[in-house]
Formats: structure tokens, C-alpha cells, sequence
């Protein structure tokens, strides 16, 4: 049965509710006005969707329903019943709850930006006491996981926090995550991305957004509407946001700080819990002494300190976990596509041959820039495979002018083949130093690059002849990559990678 005005539905006492009329919509479902037959008193309805993903998740919400009806705070919605679809089969799942009749803080917000007019210190103070609250008592019941202003209702002048223990009813058709148990992506703590286990820190995380938004009228991550989930991944994770006192300069250094401690990304800086964000905000309360004027100076410089000192702690991690991307990408790819086979092409022979094995080790991986792999083979030579991966600060070198003789400059001069950068290089040899080169191209089309082999062979022009085919050493291979298409003593053919010219080189080695 779908719900609409007039609609009879009941709560867990069997008493009945006429629903009156629609009142809004959100992540999970229409609200509804609805009255109680028996008494004419006024609640809201919140309908969920009509199916879950699993049993599992569904056992999941019912758990986390039992939870919320004992939420009981005077900054808290009051659920009175959560209907899970069992119990009156022939209607969806919902919730019924009390009825606020003034909107939203998201509703409070639109307003002060339409006027142009940044909510009053006093108010702030009075609602950030109100959420703190009300938030203390949920987090002793449940994690929130969801909170955002849209959620947080205004009933008689009083904040109440709503939609707590709803996140269990997220799944594909509902936001834009899986069903994960998580909010709202501008809202979500850089942890939550990571699906670490949901904490109260994710939950102030959350409440500092919103404090900030009430505070700034603004988002701290300022992303346009047609942002990627990656773009939000990124600025929770990385971005710094501006000290909210530079853009409402009427905050209070207090509530500055206070807002800042709550957005940080480590969990080892930021706030534990509500007690301690109250009891910070007691600082507003101290007197004015002779050196008020003096400290608050103070305060201020530290805090551009700091607001600096952040930036840079985050772009250094943000280079890191780049750099880490990076090298795991490439390692992934040398793995499914060198790797593997080379080790079942192995495992194959050593089935059939009953007089020894062909060992092979495995490769670098994580923050190593290094790959690299031993192929013991029963004749007693050993082949390596050693490749590095490559970056940019690994080529800077000193570019001459093309208008000053004897002037040059720093440039990063990446090495290129066919047009494309190369990401890795490297070669694979046996100890009579035979062999080939191995590189991956970047491809701009694709997440994965492109690899190839480099076959080298002496021409004409080489006074020193060395033994063939052979594969370039480190310390060769930025020059000798310039000249493979020119007249040369050496000659190159680049071939795409064929994982058959590996077991070729495993078997003329193994005899």
C-alpha cells in the first residue's frame, strides 16, 4: 500500500493515525502530517523505503530501531513507533514521530543567507549548546552517522535532532553510497570514507560542518554542484577549510577554535567528545581581565599559525597518499599481468618435473618505488626482474636557454616514448646478461598504463659488441630511450607486451 493523504496507519499499540498531508521529502522517504484519531494530537510521519538489500540489513535496521525508540532527550525527536513492514503487512515500513512545526536549521540558514545576515553570536551559542546536548545523549544510545542540518528541526523555539538510527536503511536506490551505514557525502568524516568502524568522532566531525554552515552561512567544502564522490573523498581528506572567523569576523576566537578542533582530519586531534566541546565553550564565559585585549592578539596570530601549519600537513599527506596510489597501481598491474601468469607458467612445470623446482619470489609492494622479482631455474641461472617506478622530482634536471648562452634552469624533463610518459622502466635478465627492457606508458584514456618491451640488439655502429639480445641498465635508459628511432650502435625494437617472449626467456634459460 502506498501512503498518501487520508491513509490510515497505526503504531505499536494499535492505535490509528490519519495522515493529513504531505510536508516534505528527504534521503529515504516522504514526511507526512498525520493526527491521532483518538485525541486529534499532531505527529509526523516519515515513510523508509518498502525494501532492504539483505536480511542482513534489514536485521540490521531493526536492531538500530530498537535503539533509537530509546532516545529520550529534550533535544532529540521522539520516536513513538518504527514500523520495519512486519508488523501491518499490507503497509511500508515508517516511523512516527513528533511533529516540529518550524522547519529546519538548514531553513534557519537559507533565511540568513537570503537577508545577507550572519545569525547572532548569542544565537549561535544558545543552539550549538542545544545540539551539543541533545547530541551527548544520542551518541549514549547509538551513532548518529547522518547529521546535517536538514536533520536537526525546530519545534517551539527548541532544536531537535532527527533522523538518528536511519542511516541502516541506506542502499542504492536511496543515495548515491552503497549501503554502508553512512551519511550524507558533504558531511562525512574522512574515517567514514575509509569504512572504519563508526565512531562519536564521526558524529562531531559531522556536527563541526554544521556548526561551521550555521556559523559562515557557507559549506567549508565549497565544491561545485556537479562534484564527484572523488572530489568529496578529496576535500574531507586533504582540503583545508578557511578559518571561519574570516569570513564572519564576529565569531568569537572561542567558537573559532572550537569549530576548527571539531573539522580536523586526525582523529588524534580532534574532539572525543561533547563534554569536552562544552566544556571549551565555558571559555566565553570568563571574565574580562587586563590583559583580555592582549591574549585575544594573541590568540589570533596562533591561530593564522596554525591555520598555515595545517595547510601544509595536509598537503604533504594528500602527496603521500598520491604517491602511494601511485606505486600501488603499478604494482597491481605488474602483478595481473607479469606477475600471475609468470607464477602459473611455473607452477605448471613444476608439476610435470619430478627433479627439481623453478623458484620464484614474490615483489615489492606498498611505499616501495622498487619491483622486483628472482626466478630460480633448475639449470641454475637466476633471472631478475627489477623495475622502478618513476617521478617527477626524479628528473629534474638543468635545461639550457634556448636565448642566453651559458644560462639555464631547473625543469622536470619526464622521460617519454611514442609521446606517452613512462610511468615505470626496468628490465628482466638472466646472470649471463641477457635480456630485455620492460616499461609501462602512461595511458590518459585508461586508470592502467600501457606496457612494452624494449628488445635491443648491436648495429653497425657499435665498436663494443655486447652479448644479445640485452636489456639496458638504469643508469642507460633515460639516454638510450631518446634514441631508439635514431641512427644509433644500438638498435631497439618496441614491442607490446607478450607474456609468451617471458616464458620463452624462462625456457631457453632453464636448459
Amino acid at each position: 500500500m502506498i501512503i498518501q493523504p487520508n491513509s490510515i496507519i497505526f503504531d505499536g499499540e494499535k492505535n490509528s493515525y490519519r495522515v493529513i498531508e504531505s510536508i516534505g521529502n528527504g534521503s529515504f522517504g516522504f514526511v507526512y502530517k498525520i493526527e491521532k484519531e483518538n485525541d486529534k494530537s499532531v505527529w509526523a510521519l516519515k515513510t523508509l523505503p518498502s525494501t532492504f538489500p539483505s536480511n542482513e540489513e534489514l536485521q540490521s535496521f531493526q536492531n538500530e530501531s530498537t535503539l533509537a525508540v530509546k532516545v529520550s532527550h529534550e533535544n532529540a525527536i521522539n520516536y513513538v513507533f518504527v514500523h520495519d513492514g512486519n508488523e501491518y503487512n499490507h503497509l511500508p515500513p515508517y516511523i512516527i514521530m513528533d511533529y516540529a512545526e518550524a522547519g529546519t536549521v538548514q531553513k534557519i540558514i537559507n533565511s540568513a543567507i537570503k537577508e545577507s545576515k550572519y545569525l547572532p553570536n548569542n544565537d549561535l551559542y544558545n543552539y550549538f549548546g542545544q545540539l551539543i546536548n541533545g547530541m551527548e545523549h544520542i551518541n549514549s544510545v547509538l551513532i548518529h552517522r547522518d547529521i546535517k542540518p536538514d536533520n536537526i528541526l525546530i519545534q517551539n523555539g527548541t532544536i531537535k535532532i532527527s533522523d538518528f538510527g536511519l542511516s541502516k536503511v541506506v542502499h542504492d536506490g536511496t543515495r548515491q553510497l552503497t549501503f554502508k551505514g553512512f551519511g550524507h557525502i558533504k558531511y562525512m568524516a574522512p574515517e567514514g570514507w575509509k569504512r572504519e568502524k563508526n565512531t562519536i568522532q564521526m558524529d562531531i566531525y559531522s556536527m563541526g560542518i554544521t556548526f561551521y554552515e550555521m556559523a559562515t552561512l557557507r559549506h567549508p567544502y565549497d565544491l561545485p554542484v556537479n562534484a564527484e564522490v572523488q572530489d568529496w573523498i578529496n576535500a574531507h581528506s586533504f582540503k583545508n577549510p578557511i578559518p571561519p572567523q574570516k569570513i564572519n569576523p564576529a565569531l568569537t576566537n572561542t567558537m573559532a577554535q572550537i569549530i576548527m578542533k571539531m573539522l580536523e582530519k586526525s582523529t588524534l586531534k580532534r574532539y572525543t567528545t561533547w563534554e569536552e566541546i562544552r566544556n571549551d565553550f565555558q571559555i566565553e564565559n570568563e571574565p574580562m581581565t587586563r590583559n583580555s585585549s592582549i591574549i585575544d592578539n594573541m590568540v589570533n596570530i596562533r591561530l593564522q599559525k596554525d591555520a598555515t601549519i595545517r595547510e601544509e600537513e595536509l598537503k604533504k599527506e594528500q602527496e603521500k597518499q598520491e604517491k602511494v596510489h601511485y606505486i600501488n597501481t603499478i604494482n597491481y598491474q605488474y602483478e595481473s599481468e607479469i606477475y600471475n601468469p609468470i607464477t602459473e607458467f611455473i607452477t605448471e612445470f613444476n608439476k610435470k618435473y619430478t627433479s627439481g623446482h623453478i623458484k620464484i619470489t614474490s615483489f615489492g609492494e606498498g611505499f616501495s618505488n622498487d619491483i622486483h622479482t628472482k626466478i630460480h631455474l633448475v639449470s641454475g641461472k637466476t633471472l631478475i626482474i627489477n623495475l622502478k617506478v618513476l617521478f617527477d622530482k626524479d628528473f629534474i634536471r638543468d635545461v639550457p636557454s634556448q636565448f642566453d648562452r651559458g644560462v639555464s634552469s631547473k625543469q622536470i624533463v619526464r622521460p617519454s616514448l611514442r609521446e606517452k610518459k613512462i610511468l615505470a622502466w626496468g628490465y628482466i635478465k638472466s646472470s649471463d646478461n641477457t635480456g630485455f627492457n620492460i616499461l609501462l606508458l602512461e595511458n590518459k584514456d585508461d586508470l592502467y598504463g600501457e606496457w612494452v618491451t624494449l628488445h635491443n640488439t648491436n648495429s653497425g655502429f657499435s665498436r663494443q659488441q655486447r652479448v644479445e639480445p640485452f636489456g639496458f641498465e638504469f643508469h642507460e635508459l633515460e639516454q638510450e630511450i631518446q634514441v631508439i628511432y635514431a641512427t644509433h650502435i644500438y638498435n631497439t625494437e618496441v614491442r607490446p607486451l607478450n607474456i609468451e617472449k617471458f616464458y620463452e626467456f624462462i625456457v631457453v634459460n632453464n636448459i
